[in-house]
């Protein structure tokens, strides 16, 4: 049972947008938004398909543009790109994984987190709710 909303964030992206913000630097982009763990997954994706990787980061970065959100802080000296792993299970389903500081920033408000992620050829969105449970 939920006890208490905290926070919800929500972000959208054209994925064209990303594209175009790949092609001017794509390696300092990678480093910057996505976490070792994910750009593993974001190599073995684009091995297989320039798109499935393209795709990938989009929904990465939207991802954590939406914790951001639901935290109230935005991305900046709170939280950073790397402080959020968002894998994936084996069924498919986004995992999240948080570095130390998100981890002790979390409990101190006795936080959890809720992420939907969804992908259609154009775009990318995000929804997160970060709730108290006793």
């Amino acid at each position: 049972m939920i006890d208490d909303i905290l926070g919800l964030g929500c972000d959208i992206l054209e994925v064209g947008r990303l594209e175009g913000l790949l092609r001017k630097g794509r390696d300092v982009f990678i480093k910057r938004v996505l976490t070792p763990g994910e750009i593993d997954e974001y190599e073995r994706r684009s091995d297989k398909s320039a798109i499935r990787g393209t795709l990938f980061v989009a929904t990465r970065y939207c991802a954590k543009e939406a914790f951001s959100k639901a935290m109230g802080t935005g991305v900046g000296a709170q939280f950073s790109f790397q402080d959020l792993s968002v894998l994936n299970s084996d069924s498919g389903a986004p995992v999240l994984v948080y570095s130390e500081r998100l981890e002790n920033w979390l409990q101190s408000r006795r936080a959890q987190a809720k992420i939907s992620i969804s992908d259609e050829q154009n775009y990318v969105m995000s929804t997160v709710i970060l709730y108290s449970k006793q």
